[in-house]
Order: C-alpha cells, then structure tokens, then sequence
C-alpha cells in the first residue's frame, strides 16, 4: 500500500462507490478519499484526508476487508459468501443467498459452543495442500429482524452497511461475548435455506452442486489474471469436495444451532465408528 495523507482536508469516510476496469478498480469514500487498486500488480494506492487516516475502525472494519476482497485472488485468496464458524479444530462452512440468515445462525452458533470466525464473506486459501478458512475483523451484520431473537441488540442503532441495507453492525465478542478464531481448516460445507414449516432437514449436495453455487458466489476476473484464475480455480475444486449437505429448517436460530450440534457430533461419530 501507498497512502498520501492531505492533512488539508477535514473530509470524514462517506458511503463508497466503486468502479472497475479489467484489472484496476478505484473506490471513493467522498472526494479526498480515493482508492486505486492495481490487482495485477498487487498494490493498493490512495489520497486520504487526515480525519480518514486517523480513522481506526475504517481501516480495520472497511478498507482491510476490502481489500482482501478485490485483490484476494492476486494473493491466493479466494473471498467465498459464506460464513464460517469453528470446533474443536473443525470449520463449519454456511453458504446461503443474502437475507438467508447466515449472521443470525452465526451468532446463534457462536452462543452454541462454536467459535465465532465470519458471517458473510470468508477467504480460502491453501497452506500444505490443505484447505484454510479466514475471517478478519469487520463487524457482524444483522439486519433489523435480528432483535427478535438477540435482546442484546436494544442498545444499538440501526445503521446503513455500505450495500444499503440497514443492518446493526456490531463487534461479535464485545457485545455477545463470543470466542472468536481467526483461521481454521473447513470439514464441512453447508448450504442454508429458510423453510416457512418448523423442523429442520439435512439433503446431502453433490460436489458438482456445491461447485455451481461456489463458482456463483466469486467475482469474474478479467484475462490479465489468468495464474491467479488457476489459483482460485484449485481452491474452489478443494472446497466443492468437502463432505455439503443443504440445510432447510423453520424455526428460531437457537433452534437451527441445536439442529446443526446434532448433525456435526453425527458426522463425527461415523469417522470414529
């Protein structure tokens, strides 16, 4: 990174607007916060003000898991829309269309026993020709429902993601007390559906299935990142060949945490059987 600070401007982050052609993108907080990443080269250059630079949570919150989620693939990370909790050493993988209920199963689960590691977007890489998970330090986001469920929630306002969406956003550790990791190894990948009749049901998803919906979920890269392409290709094709299941239920977060206890401690057993 290479940041020029314009001490001049007094210039808060303002709501960003992105634009990409082939392998550059730029991304705008307002006029003096401008951001040009060059994901062929790897390099992230910027002019910010000295409010923004100064800003802790907009470098740890915004712009470090940005980022990661445009040059990602230049790095050997692949972001992935899914989000990943872990234990005993296991990750547990949750994929799901936006408004599905990812966050609010993930804060369920991380009162459940599991450490917390991310809710929306988790990035894949390969160390020793196995599989790592990573999460980074963006706040969860629940969207306005959420306060049926978590009570916690009365003491924040509702605030507006950079998607648009009005959403609480709000440290997971701070205000749930969960644990939290920052990496773990995926054994299981699962797909989740809102059923609108209560109970819960696990559909074993073939690795061609489990594929299509990854191959969905990741940015086109453009023809000057063919190595970085073949890179990602290799994790997807890892990932798609975990042990997927989709996972439709009915009912409150507590009682999908119960549903998906019972069915990892399930698997578990069958490995030692």
């Amino acid at each position: 990174m290479r940041i020029v600070v314009d001490e001049s401007s007094p210039q808060a982050a303002e709501r960003p607007h992105f634009r990409g052609l082939h392998h550059v993108v730029t991304a705008s907080f307002g006029s003096s916060n401008i951001f040009i990443f060059d994901v062929l080269r790897r390099k992230l250059s910027a002019s910010v003000s000295g409010v923004v630079a100064r800003d802790y949570q907009f470098w740890k919150e915004k712009l470090i898991p940005i980022t990661l989620g445009i040059l990602g693939a230049a790095i050997g990370l692949v972001p992935m829309h899914c989000a990943c909790l872990e234990s005993d050493g296991d990750g547990l993988l949750i994929a799901g269309a936006s408004g599905a209920g990812k966050s609010t199963l993930s804060v369920a689960l991380s009162q459940g026993g599991f450490n917390y590691v991310s809710d929306d977007w988790t990035y894949l890489s390969q160390r020793n020709e196995k599989l790592v998970a990573h999460g980074t330090s963006a706040p969860v986001k629940l969207l306005p429902d959420a306060i049926n469920h978590f009570r916690t929630l009365q003491d924040f306002s509702l605030q507006t993601s950079m998607n648009g969406e009005l959403a609480y956003e709000v440290n997971i550790a701070e205000t749930f007390g969960a644990r939290t990791e920052l990496g773990c190894e995926p054994r299981w990948l699962v797909f989740l559906e809102r059923a609108s009749r209560p109970g819960g049901n696990f559909t074993p998803m073939s690795s061609a299935a489990a594929r299509t919906y990854l191959y969905s979920s990741v940015e086109r890269l453009p023809v000057q990142l063919s190595e970085a392409a073949a890179k990602r290709e290799q994790i997807i094709e890892k990932v798609s060949q975990l042990p997927s299941w989709r996972f439709s239920y009915g009912g409150t977060p507590k009682f999908g945490t119960e549903q998906l206890r019972e069915f990892i401690a399930l698997r578990r057993r069958e490995v030692y059987a």
